[in-house]
């Protein structure tokens, strides 16, 4: 769990960095949108390990496992649904993909 958390800091930090110094130029929002749904599915996985760890004290209401787990589940659907910004990026990943000019052989 911890391994994961770690990774997602990693990358929240890369597409945080990128999209301030490129601010001025061209923020990419494929590199947020890999952020945020990568950092929401791990969240949901490492709070759901979370939850067996702790069994049913996990469940209770008001534990900190399980607003932990709340938080986590409600941030997958926040500001985008990870299944439609992962389409959107997708898509301008293909398009900037189709603007680079191949060399003819």
């Amino acid at each position: 769990m911890f391994s994961r958390v770690e990774a997602c800091r990693a990358i929240s930090r890369a597409a945080m960095a990128q999209n301030v110094t490129a601010a001025a130029v061209s923020p990419s929002t494929e590199r947020a949108i890999a952020a945020k749904t990568f950092c929401t599915e791990t969240a949901v996985e490492v709070t759901s390990s979370a939850l067996g760890l702790f069994g049913g004290d996990g469940l209770k209401r008001g534990s900190l496992v399980e607003k932990l787990f709340r938080d986590a589940r409600s941030s997958v659907v926040g500001y985008g649904s990870n299944d439609v910004l992962a389409l959107v990026g997708a898509r301008r990943l293909l398009d900037d993909a189709a603007r680079v000019p191949t060399r003819d052989r």
